[in-house]
């Protein structure tokens, strides 16, 4: 009989905890979502910023120009070397900006694919 009653309140316990751990697992998931998508918006300011810091700091891009200008060189082979330095100047910031923005690079990093799949499976 005591056995019995045990296990009348154990299944009870269990079915009227399953659903509010169910939801407070969403729940969780939902945060944790949230929090990565603040983080990378952080960081998309933080790339915007540092874009600002570049362009303030085009004086960079005067030194290859003067190389250009002032070398002894053919005018299309400065010409090529002006072209190459400013895709070089317009490439690689952008490779490195798209790197760092990247939604499904955020998710994986955070392990937040994982979390997403197991509320996904429970439903």
């Amino acid at each position: 009989m005591n056995t019995l009653i045990m296990r009348l309140v154990s299944m009870a316990g269990t079915a009227l905890i399953e659903p509010f751990l169910r939801k407070a697992r969403l729940r969780a998931a939902a945060q944790q979502l949230e929090m990565i998508e603040c983080g990378r918006k952080a960081v998309v300011i933080l790339a915007a910023l540092m874009v600002c810091v570049v362009i303030m700091a085009g004086g960079i891009l005067l030194i290859p120009l003067a190389l250009c200008l002032f070398m002894p060189w053919q005018p299309h082979t400065k010409v090529l070397v002006g072209c190459l330095f400013g895709v070089v100047y317009l490439v690689a910031p952008l490779a490195a900006a798209l790197s760092l923005v990247s939604e499904r690079r955020w998710m994986r990093l955070a392990g937040a694919n994982d979390v997403v799949n197991d509320v996904l499976r429970e439903r």
